[in-house]
């Protein structure tokens, strides 16, 4: 079995441990490993790639689409690293790589692909002691019948395709390596590369126009406009340029009403205090005007304030943080999701994935949120509510990456707010446009003025 590494080591360790096992590996090393990897991809075969730096998502995504495609196996092992993340593990099993952060696991994940184990998790575990068993409680939610037999070997655990006398066990390795194995082989094989949902309400052309222009970071007001093409949810509010202004608009909405100043260079998520809640009169609301476009200029000399908006307040359940860029295959997008309360922040509660994927998928996605609870009350069927309109505005704003990647670097939505009835608004974003258009016009050989 071919086995790429970017580690002398690394693979001298692996290919030792291999023989206990009955696997016989072929070391390959070589500082681009993945691509070696990717390229040595054939029908129906079984891969293994260790690593000890941290891959680029779009490496990831390409060697994904390429073992899906062969219909082929790869095994692979992310090293604990200052850079690396269990995102990165998180966005590789999504794509059905069988991805673990050991070398046993990644041996044992080797031997149950090389013995033909195919649902490894819905195994019988009767032969095994009560203190082996309790180490696949991992797994409880997913016990069926069938799916073949462990034992315990000589060498630790042994698995067998079948019950009964003709059965042949093969060995696996200890007990936790087995169980590491069994969790990474079951996420990866929930990856799909079909399509999301159909998403109503797309309008593309309507985009054309606000996204034409230099590289440059749309406002926030553009930002929404364009998003909204798409389907994607922003608040009702309107953008303001005086304090009086603002409190006429303040009046009409009804009180208590939301404030955010406006500018493509001071973004309320880098400068939370550039936004009020609930503000309750008038006066309060031309102060505010006042004090924040005057924060605002003494913070960043040539700062662009476009103004205010002024909004209905809301009362949230969950805010979220969205960031979505093209993965550079297959009209696929990567995307990083993860919770913009400073709890969030401060704990690192995110993951990646890569859409479009069915409501299926992402519930499994959001579910890896250690504070996924929060974005629910205790009603199933506001639970279900919710994860559909999370789900369709993250499928939104995949699909308008999609469609202008040439175009778009990166969506930047934060927060993404979770309103009590379950229902999500966008509350501030930011694109990124690219100099796509500006090498159209510089090419003779390109049609100007096209979409994108």
């Amino acid at each position: 079995m071919r086995f790429h590494t970017d580690d002398a080591e690394l693979a001298v360790e692996c290919a030792s441990l291999a023989k206990a096992l009955g696997l016989d590996l072929d070391p390959v090393v070589h500082q681009n490993a993945l691509a070696q990897a990717q390229a040595g991809i054939g029908p129906g075969t079984i891969c293994a790639l260790a690593l000890t730096r941290s891959p680029d998502p779009r490496s990831l995504v390409a060697l994904g689409t390429v073992a899906q495609a062969a219909s082929a196996r790869v095994a692979l092992l992310v090293m604990p690293s200052e850079d690396s993340t269990i995102a990165q593990i998180d966005l590789a099993r999504d794509l059905g790589l069988i991805a673990v952060d050991e070398t046993r696991p990644l041996l044992a994940a080797l031997a149950l692909l090389q013995g033909g184990a195919e649902r490894p998790w819905a195994a019988s575990l009767a032969d095994l002691s009560t203190m082996e068993r309790s180490r696949f409680l991992p797994l409880s939610k997913l016990r069926q019948r069938g799916g073949g037999h462990w034992t315990r070997g000589a060498a630790g655990l042994s698995f067998a395709l079948s019950q009964g006398p003709d059965a042949t066990p093969f060995p696996v390795g200890e007990t936790r390596d087995a169980v590491a194995a069994v969790v990474a082989l079951h996420a990866a094989s929930g990856a799909t590369f079909r399509g999301g949902p159909e998403l109503e309400g797309i309008s593309k052309e309507g985009t054309v126009d606000t996204l034409f222009g230099p590289r440059r970071a749309l406002s926030d007001p553009a930002s929404k406009a364009v998003l909204a093409q798409y389907g994607v949810p922003s608040p009702t509010e309107e953008l303001c340029a005086s304090p009086s202004r603002a409190a006429s608009e303040a009046s009409r909405f009804g009180y208590p009403v939301r404030l955010a100043l406006v500018s493509p260079d001071l973004r309320i998520w880098d400068h939370p205090d550039l936004a009020v809640d609930r503000v309750d009169t008038g006066a309060q609301v031309r102060d505010l005007f006042r004090q924040m476009v005057a924060s605002a200029g003494a913070r960043q000399d040539g700062a662009r304030i476009l103004g205010v908006t002024v909004g209905p307040a809301a009362t949230e359940r969950a805010l979220l943080r969205v960031k979505a860029w093209p993965a550079g295959s297959q009209k696929r997008v990567l995307m990083e999701i993860g919770f913009a309360d400073a709890h969030g922040l401060v704990t690192g509660d995110f993951t990646h994935t890569v859409l479009p994927a069915p409501f299926a998928r992402l519930e499994r996605v959001l579910g890896r949120l250690a504070g996924m609870e929060l974005l629910f009350d205790d009603r199933a069927r506001d639970r279900r509510a919710t994860i559909e309109a999370v789900g369709t505005a993250l499928l939104r704003i995949a699909r308008f990456v999609a469609d202008h990647e040439e175009v778009v670097e990166s969506v930047e939505v934060e927060p993404l707010v979770v309103l009590l009835d379950g229902s999500v608004e966008v509350r501030e974003a930011s694109i990124q446009v690219s100099d796509a258009f500006e090498r159209r016009l510089a090419s003779p050989n390109d049609k100007v003025g096209e979409g994108p």
